[in-house]
């Protein structure tokens, strides 16, 4: 597959992320990241006409530990983005993908497809994505050989 043709469908990850309530402290949401081996936790919506919210390890990076705030103090709604920016068309072009991340100044995007949750996508998804593409050219090619 060629890097140019890849698509959303290609990286998204298809497995739902955690959830974590706007009102519990930051240093709980770094507990459920580690526990859950995942650095995204999604924040519920309050009601039918509410937005969900995201809080990532960058914002626990950037938001909190590098203004010196006190995760045990911090609130996950404090330092939430919100709302969740989110794609539909799995059919999008990667470089749409990655200019929407870039636009939005975000590093996951919720992935939903004809309403309901699909996955998401992180900007490692991406470089993951184009990494095993160019792999599978190079066999395709016959540049690499694949051993047993």
């Amino acid at each position: 597959m060629e890097i140019g043709r890849l698509t959303l469908r290609d990286v998204v990850k298809t497995f739902e992320l955690p959830m974590i309530a706007p009102d519990a402290s930051i240093l709980e949401a770094i507990q459920k990241m580690i526990d859950s081996d995942c650095y995204t936790l999604i924040v519920p919506r309050s009601s039918k006409n509410d937005a969900y919210g995201i809080i990532t390890k960058r914002d626990v990076i950037s938001r909190v530990v590098a203004e010196g705030k006190n995760p045990a103090e911090a609130k996950v709604g404090d330092f939430m983005s919100k709302p969740l920016v989110l794609l539909t068309n799995l059919s999008l072009d990667l470089r749409w993908v990655a200019n929407a991340m870039a636009n939005s100044k975000v590093s996951t995007i919720a992935v939903f497809e004809k309403g309901d949750f699909y996955g998401y996508v992180t900007e490692s998804c991406i470089l993951d994505g184009i990494y095993h593409a160019m792999r599978r050219a190079k066999i395709e090619d016959g540049v690499e050989f694949v051993s047993c």
